[in-house]
């Protein structure tokens, strides 16, 4: 199925399958007057040897609408699985590259600073895997017939058959021959509107759902192997994909398809269409619809029941995709399960938006009371639009939770992760009684705060520094539990420390557990990081040595930094506004700063950094950014303490209604009220002083009004935004251009200033 189509409901009644249609060129052959055209195939094959592969290639078209003497542009997309692995490509024109470029400055929906951060990275180029074609495209203005050099070849032949060659591992040259005729699908005309109001990017879909192919594959050594099998081909057009625009709030249509092919030849394509808010991850059901070819050719649309069995999350984009599905179609008695393997199906592309799950599958059930067999390719287009990065990087949550499972069972009687967690699983013997006893003692406390989830980026930094410098994160998943419990635990400590009675909307570890099994609880998650470490492959004794080692180093620095912060800054903030010099008091707090924060985002990268195989320059440019995110991140975090529960923007419309800012409430010298001692006046000064010694709700107001009004926020953010951005400039000369950089870019953002509307622009955007 051509990734490029959305896909709409359909309605029809049951026709004969010829090979083209009145009013439609024969099956295969370009449309001249389609903006978008793509073709899509894929395949199974065995060799002589027995060995097995598949394959899909998609090819899409696209032409620029508004300059049609401007050559099209062109995006192929490979897979291919056999006895060596699985393997993606991704190629693309320059017009193709420019195309997506264009989309992108269209598409508002997108969060503002994810679309800077690519837009700035697409300006030098393709972003890796996506790579530009080597030669010009070669093709037929009247007949099927396209070279995109050594990458893929495809062609139509005169008695209406087709020829494909494709590079992978291996050279594939192959024939494929129609068992049976093309047929539209989803319904009698194969045409559903797309995504826009406007359905400027309506498409038609066609396929040929049997082909017998045969043909040869050559191995890297030149040594030549006959292969044979069965394909299916698609071939969608219409008038655009890329040339649109979207506002905030646009959904994405998303879909989940499969093209199953029976051995007592039947054909099926299910689609499983919604709806999907790209900010907020809601989706609403568009339709669900099944395209049946009988074993004769006559093809019919009906009903079909979609029901996901199990699912993958990918750590490289937090995309879930289902991988095993239960297909029933009511009218045909069909209930088969189609099951993929668990992992290794995503491809990550911008050609689609961000990445799509392709992988071949079995499928097994009845059709009736006989029990039927065959293969499929089962593909999801999930919503690749980041709407909003914060809520995007909170997917990380779940898949840190599912990692402490190991030490942190729902389950009291777990014997095994409370074992591993207490350090009693060995020789240690616990009845039920004390079992139950000891997870509500050091386990409960950490689950109240670590299943109700905050921001969560945290996580994400140690799979996105992973994929940064092109490892694999898939295999280091436990990495994000490390970093996640490491923050819970030292949250369930400040709350009591601070005196803070709520936490994420709900009371603190403390007010439920009690104040002493809090501080054990709190403390035992520290030293969780040993048994996760070990669940990621190893590396050289001397390598995971350094990384106990930082790991410890780190977590001494942020108690440091805590104890500066309880010992407070009242010294150096006395006399910052006795003097109105506040440098003394900024460097006090941005110590603290750096050591409780940012050395403890540092430790996630520089792990990961380590683990991913940086060297020894990147690795320290790794560690000095993503520390500087980590002190921006404090400093925001700061800032938006000023405004209680009224957000920025509601103070800039005059409702200055709020609760008190808690910081300010206790008498904190926070990052602001050291700005603001260099920019108040000597009575504003005092004024100030004097607010934050009431440590009452009437001082935090007067205190926060204060701020608001001397510039402090302005002079934070600017702060926050320096680091980052300088930090920045060090490291991206030092990293391969991928979409990960540009989220790290984007994260930097984040950090600095979560507030969308003072984005920094560039000129990418132009």
């Amino acid at each position: 199925m051509t990734i490029s189509a959305s896909r709409p409901p359909a309605q029809g009644p049951a026709q004969a399958a010829p090979q083209h249609t009145a009013g439609f060129a024969p099956f295969g052959l370009p449309h001249p007057s389609a903006g978008a055209e793509g073709w899509y195939l894929n395949g199974h094959l065995r060799d002589e040897s027995g060995d097995e592969y598949t394959w899909m290639i998609s090819v899409l078209k696209h032409h620029d609408l508004r300059d049609r003497a401007a050559g099209p542009g062109y995006g192929v997309l490979s897979i291919c699985s056999g006895p060596a692995g699985v393997s993606h490509g991704a190629w693309l024109t320059p017009t193709m590259h420019r195309a997506v470029r264009e989309a992108l400055r269209g598409d508002t929906a997108q969060d503002p600073r994810v679309r800077e951060a690519l837009a700035e990275a697409l300006a030098e180029g393709p972003l890796l895997p996506d790579r530009l074609l080597a030669e010009p495209v070669v093709e037929s203005a009247d007949t099927l017939d396209m070279s995109f050099g050594d990458v893929a070849a495809l062609r139509r032949e005169e008695d209406g058959g087709f020829r494909l060659a494709f590079q992978d591992r291996e050279r594939f040259e192959l024939l494929l021959t129609p068992v049976k005729g093309a047929v539209p699908q989803f319904d009698a005309q194969g045409r559903y509107p797309g995504r826009l109001p406007t359905d400027a990017d309506a498409m038609t879909s066609y396929f040929v759902p049997r082909l017998h192919v045969h043909g040869t594959l050559r191995r890297a050594d030149g040594t030549p192997q006959r292969v044979e099998g069965h394909a299916w081909f698609e071939q969608d057009w219409g008038s655009t994909y890329y040339d649109v625009e979207r506002i905030p709030g646009t959904p994405d249509h998303t879909w989940e398809w499969a093209g199953i092919q029976l051995g007592n030849g039947w054909e099926i394509g299910c689609i499983h269409a919604r709806n999907t808010d790209p900010a907020t991850g809601a989706t609403t059901l568009a339709f669900t619809r099944a395209t049946v070819v009988a074993p004769d050719g006559g093809v019919s649309y009906h009903d079909v029941d979609w029901q996901p069995v199990r699912h993958w999350t990918s750590l490289a984009t937090l995309n879930t995709y289902p991988t095993a599905v239960r297909v029933r179609v009511p009218d045909l008695g069909l209930d088969v399960e189609v099951i993929a393997p668990a992992t290794e199906g995503e491809v990550r592309t911008l050609i689609v938006g961000r990445a799509f799950w392709e992988s071949p599958a079995t499928v097994r059930g009845v059709m009736g009371t006989t029990p039927v067999a065959g293969t499929a390719f089962l593909q999801t287009l999930p919503t690749n639009t980041i709407g909003d990065i914060e809520h995007y990087m909170r997917r990380t949550h779940d898949i840190a939770r599912a990692e402490a499972a190991v030490l942190y069972s729902t389950d009291a009687t777990d014997q095994t992760a409370l074992g591993l967690l207490t350090g009693t699983s060995g020789g240690t013997d616990l009845d039920t009684a004390a079992r139950i006893r000891l997870h509500q003692a050091v386990a409960a406390p950490v689950l109240h705060l670590l299943d109700n989830p905050g921001r969560s980026w945290r996580p994400y930094v140690a799979a996105a520094v992973l994929c940064l410098l092109g490892a694999d994160p898939e295999r280091y998943r436990p990495l994000t539990a490390v970093t996640e419990l490491l923050h819970v635990s030292a949250l369930v400590i400040d709350d009591i420390q601070d005196n803070s009675p709520t936490r994420r909307g709900r009371p603190s570890v403390h007010e439920i557990f009690g104040t002493a099994p809090a501080i054990t609880a709190g403390t035992l998650g520290y030293y969780t990081f040993d048994a996760l470490i070990q669940r990621v492959p190893q590396a050289d004794a001397a390598t995971m040595l350094r990384i106990y080692r930082l790991y410890l180093r780190d977590l001494r620095a942020a108690h440091a930094g805590q104890a500066l912060d309880l010992a407070g800054h009242h010294t150096a903030f006395d006399q910052a506004v006795a003097t109105g010099d506040a440098r003394p008091l900024l460097d006090q707090i941005r110590t603290a700063h750096r050591l409780k924060t940012g050395m403890l985002v540092r430790s996630t990268a520089e792990v990961s950094a380590i683990l991913g195989g940086a060297d020894e320059t990147q690795l320290d440019a790794i560690c000095a950014y993503f520390e500087a995110v980590g002190i921006a991140y404090q400093i925001t975090d700061d800032v938006f303490d000023l405004y209680g529960q009224c957000t920025p923007d509601e103070h800039q419309q005059g409702i200055t209604t709020r609760s008190p800012a808690e910081d300010l409430r206790n008498g904190e010298v926070t990052y602001p009220v050291a700005h603001a001692t260099r920019l108040l006046d000597t009575t504003d000064r005092g004024r100030l002083r004097d607010a934050l010694r009431q440590r009452s709700d009437t001082g935090a107001l007067q205190a926060s009004d204060l701020l608001m009004r001397s510039g402090a926020v302005d002079a934070c953010m600017a702060e926050a935004r320096e680091l980052v951005d300088t930090t920045w400039d060090t490291l991206a000369p030092l990293l391969p251009p991928t979409p990960h950089k540009a989220m790290v870019r984007a994260l930097g953002w984040y950090a600095a200033q979560r507030e969308t509307d003072h984005i920094p622009r560039t000129a990418a955007l132009g």
